[in-house]
């Protein structure tokens, strides 16, 4: 079971739709999903790689209805399942759940100070439901009493948004097809990275932090053709490879949003660009 909470198994789908790192920028990811919405079809796959919210100039709460009124709107077109949608969980959405439990930190400034300094496109987030890093950081001097408090107010402004709180507890941290005829053919989805010695199941932060090196890999994540991601933390852009496929045009940070149209063995149809 834990398991299949972590992972979205794909199945054998006819395309899939790999959406990248959107990091708040709607007006591109409206013009993504106005592109998809025609050509979408029934067996057709759709997944997100996950840093939804955050990033230079973002609109997070306004990007967050905005994919959760595509889902919708998606969805009801005729033979289109639930499972055909997947939202894989990134950097900033597994920093998210950090701060929703700062108070429990051995050392929450610390913490706070890191977030600050690596990933500030969290304080975008923050923003938009009321907070910051800078007042965080300022309760996080006061005790843990305050920064209780200050969690429990933060949960409770994002359960004001419709659909928001049940958005981030349906994040997977990997999706994968399952070829009818072969497992050579499958294909493995993750935000930014992996562990190519490690087998799938042993992967945890990894899909996070071990993007190093991962535009170099040659031979295939056994037992996957190709593995697909979302977000490259480095910025190198659009890299298609014999083994990986990084698929991040720099949006939010003045680039473009990419969504790559493949075969259900990896084959590059198609990308689409905002």
């Amino acid at each position: 079971m834990a398991f299949k909470t972590k992972f979205s198994n794909l199945g054998h789908p006819n395309k899939i739709w790999v959406v990248s790192a959107i990091h708040g920028e709607i007006e591109r990811l409206i013009s993504i999903h106005q592109a998809v919405f025609d050509r979408f079809r029934p067996g057709d796959r759709l997944v997100y790689t996950g840093n939804y919210l955050g990033g230079n100039a973002a609109k997070p709460l306004q990007t967050l209805d905005e994919i959760l009124y595509f889902r919708r709107t998606l969805l009801a077109k005729p033979g289109l399942q639930v499972n055909d949608i997947v939202y894989l969980r990134g950097i900033q959405e597994e920093l998210w759940g950090k701060l929703l439990q700062i108070q429990f930190a051995p050392n929450p400034s610390q913490v706070i100070d890191w977030m600050a300094q690596r990933h500030p496109d969290i304080d975008s987030i923050l923003q938009a439901y009321g907070t910051s890093l800078a007042e965080l950081a300022r309760i996080a001097r006061e005790g843990i009493l305050n920064l209780t408090r200050w969690s429990s107010t933060l949960k409770n402004r994002v359960r004001t948004e419709a659909g928001h709180e049940k958005f981030f507890t349906v994040l997977r941290l990997a999706a994968f097809t399952e070829h009818k005829h072969s497992n050579d053919n499958n294909l493995l989805f993750v935000h930014a990275g992996l562990d190519p010695d490690k087998p799938l199941a042993a992967q945890n932060d990894q899909f996070w932090w071990a993007f190093r090196g991962f535009n170099q890999i040659s031979t295939p994540y056994s037992p996957f053709r190709s593995v697909i991601r979302g977000h490259d933390p480095e910025g190198q852009g659009l890299h298609i490879g014999s083994s990986v496929i990084s698929l991040d045009g720099g949006c939010g940070h003045g680039g473009q949003l990419l969504c790559a149209q493949l075969s259900n063995v990896g084959e590059v149809l198609e990308i689409l660009a905002a």
